[in-house]
């Protein structure tokens, strides 16, 4: 037998555990490797916080998906890699062999400022971290750190719980590397949901009561929430793989290890050597999703894999929790509740090919 170890439940495996289920291969040996039973679909997420879903509405079951797929289960978390011997090392059990084996484990939210001792932080990443935190009530003002497309949303999403928000960056506008008619409909939005914008305004560090700026100022909170940026990957560096200046695995083309071909990542975790400057988001998770499955398949087989060819552009729709959304594609810009029609139908039916 084969033996092909999923490892971690994200976006990208979904379609290879689909692909599984519609085409079985009997000499294929399968298992699925994730802390956790249900994944949460990120495109949700700004949306069970915001209280427009439930928390299991944006959910998919990876063990049931995985089983009807043909693959084991396993509740656990890989913590080491050994790459000559093709083993995985997990925290809850005896070690995984595997002739390929591929990673979709997402990645976490740096904090790169000095936190004081009973500061509240929550970090973006892991998402499922965030729900448990910022679903329950909000006592005080919130600070959130970064104005990315998942800062932005959680702007909204928590103003539209009433919390007093402000919303600050290192860019003067908010979601700096979209087109600047974007960044002019987010900058209106955010202002006419009561978001307060700080640009231009680099945090030094996390006090218990709030955030303080390099200039000097100080920024009330009693919670802060981190949105900004992707921490150091330790997983891959800790077993001598190559990887990028933050840890992430670095594969070709093909989303298969420059140096180690038995190896393939995908999403946050990867770092594609032809395009170093690709974005982190899970639109490129959800599109490398089928070519991984392919990929994957064609290895175990021994035949001709494909590369991922990243699109120019990417449609963005975000949430302003208020019944609209704004959309993004390109130059293309609007905000209006046609766009959060769209947005939510493209969501539900995610959900809904694999969480049947």
């Amino acid at each position: 037998m084969r033996r092909l170890v999923l490892v971690g439940g994200g976006h990208a495996h979904l379609f290879v555990l689909e692909a599984l289920g519609a085409a079985p291969d009997a000499g294929l040996a399968v298992t699925l490797v994730s802390p956790t039973a249900l994944s949460l679909y990120s495109g949700m997420a700004p949306g069970v916080i915001a209280g427009t879903y439930a928390q299991r509405a944006a959910q998919i079951d990876v063990e049931r998906l995985a089983r009807s797929a043909g693959a084991a289960f396993v509740a656990a978390r890989v913590v080491a890699i050994d790459a000559a011997g093709r083993r995985l090392y997990n925290d809850a059990g005896g070690p995984l062999d595997y002739d390929q084996a591929s990673f979709d484990i997402g990645a976490a939210t740096a904090l790169e400022i000095p936190v004081d001792a009973g500061a509240t932080v929550v970090p973006v990443k892991p998402l499922e971290a965030t729900l448990i935190a910022l679903c329950g009530p909000i006592a005080g003002a919130v600070a959130i750190l970064g104005a990315g497309a998942a800062g932005v949303e959680l702007a909204f999403a928590l103003a539209a719980r009433r919390a007093a928000v402000t919303l600050l960056d290192l860019a003067p506008t908010p979601l700096p590397s979209f087109h600047p008619r974007v960044r002019r409909l987010a900058a209106r939005a955010l202002a006419a949901a009561g978001v307060t914008w700080r640009g231009n305004a680099p945090a030094a560090a996390v006090a218990r009561d709030g955030v303080t700026l390099r200039d000097g100022g100080h920024i009330a909170a009693a919670l802060v929430v981190a949105a900004s940026g992707v921490a150091r990957q330790t997983l891959f560096t800790a077993a001598g793989l190559p990887t990028d200046a933050r840890g992430a695995l670095r594969v070709g083309d093909d989303l298969r290890c420059t140096d180690h071909p038995q190896l393939f990542a995908a999403g946050d975790c990867a770092a594609l050597a032809g395009h170093p400057r690709l974005a982190r988001s899970g639109v490129h998770a959800v599109r490398q999703g089928p070519l991984l499955a392919r990929n994957l398949l064609a290895a175990t087989r021994g035949t001709a894999l494909v590369p991922y060819r990243p699109r120019r552009h990417s449609l963005a729709l975000l949430s302003t929790a208020d019944g609209r959304a704004i959309l993004a594609y390109g130059g293309l810009a609007g905000h209006g509740a046609a766009a959060w029609r769209l947005k939510d139908w493209i969501d539900r039916r995610f959900i809904a090919r694999f969480d049947r």
